[in-house]
């Protein structure tokens, strides 16, 4: 990776040269579809808690917790999809709903995250892209590392003791870090927002704690947000750009085909379809996997694309041995992934 935002090599593009008219064809969102989804995540969040609370079972608490949890980590897809407007085709509705129930929720909002994520496409792997300045402060993600390095690392992930590191970094994207406009990339983030932001805050909240079920409700939410947010999603993001030879644009971004484990605890909605995102962020998530094998016909993706078979696949990736570059471990898959 780069130490300074320089302009690329020559020759460092994929070239998109003939692939317009099937981005056009892919780039539709399914607005129907994706307003199921969303209402799926909520309605079964809501019957975890009403169960959970109603059996008042520590083991029903604990599997609850759980379910809820990854249903979490589908609404931080659904607030990226929606911070590139894929959510929604109308942008109003996107960034309306976006905000109300997906990404005020996870204690962020969509115009935030859309500030500095649109600045990672422009500038991805350099010094002007905000993930990869915190990717580089932090040693938690500075790989490869060795096998008891890498336990020590989910260790400290699974117990908490990292999340300060995430909270950190995350804060450009929370409205309430944000309340004084700080004009973070560029973007005001004007007053109409941060009042929508109070006015859902006090409502919701406010029904919460005037509840005599408040402290079950916040625990049954906060706790999985913030064991996914540090366990789950922090492998996810891991696995987008670490670990990569950036030598050109195919692989500077990881691709990970995920088992239906991954899909459930990881990557839901198609989300581990990175380097595809990156190449053609218009394209939506349900679109990505068809767009994914329509490249793998083309011997200088198949080639060069840097795709991983699985999360674990990335783990050993990121993980040295003994007489080994990380290079060693790559699982770079060709034809077999022809599907």
């Amino acid at each position: 990776m780069t130490d300074m935002a320089v302009e690329r090599a020559p020759g460092y593009r994929y070239s998109r040269r003939g692939l317009l008219p099937l981005i056009r064809q892919l780039s539709v969102v399914d607005n129907r579809r994706n307003a199921m989804l969303l209402t799926l995540q909520w309605v079964i969040i809501i019957a975890s808690v009403t169960i959970a609370i109603r059996i008042n079972s520590v083991p029903v608490y604990l599997l609850a917790g759980f379910t809820i949890g990854t249903r979490i980590q589908c609404l931080a897809v659904m607030m990226h999809d929606a911070c590139h407007g894929l959510l929604f085709s109308n942008r109003r509705i996107n960034d309306l709903v976006g905000d109300f129930f997906v990404s005020y929720p996870l204690m962020m909002s969509v115009h935030l995250y859309r500030a500095n994520h649109m600045v990672h496409h422009r500038y991805t792997n350099t010094m002007r892209d905000y993930d990869y300045r915190v990717q580089r402060k932090d040693p938690d993600q500075h790989f490869p590392k060795s096998p008891a390095g890498m336990m020590r690392l989910l260790a400290r992930s699974i117990l908490g003791l990292n999340y300060y590191r995430i909270a950190r970094a995350g804060r450009i994207w929370a409205p309430i870090a944000n309340f004084h406009n700080p004009g973070r990339f560029g973007f005001d983030y004007r007053l109409g927002l941060r009042l929508r932001y109070v006015v859902w805050a006090i409502l919701v909240y406010g029904l919460i704690l005037w509840s005599p079920w408040r402290w079950q409700i916040l625990g049954l939410f906060m706790i999985p947000l913030l064991v996914w947010a540090n366990v789950f999603n922090r492998i996810r993001a891991t696995a987008e750009h670490n670990g990569v030879a950036d030598e050109q644009e195919l692989n500077g971004t990881r691709t990970v085909i995920p088992t239906w484990l991954d899909r459930f605890l990881i990557a839901p909605f198609n989300v581990s379809y990175h380097l595809e995102h990156h190449l053609f962020p218009s394209v939506p998530w349900h679109n990505l996997r068809r767009l994914h094998v329509h490249l793998m016909n083309d011997p200088d993706y198949a080639a060069n694309a840097h795709v991983t078979r699985g999360y674990w696949g990335v783990v050993k990736e990121l993980t040295s041995s003994p007489g080994s570059s990380p290079d060693d471990n790559a699982h770079v898959l060709r034809s077999e992934l022809k599907l």
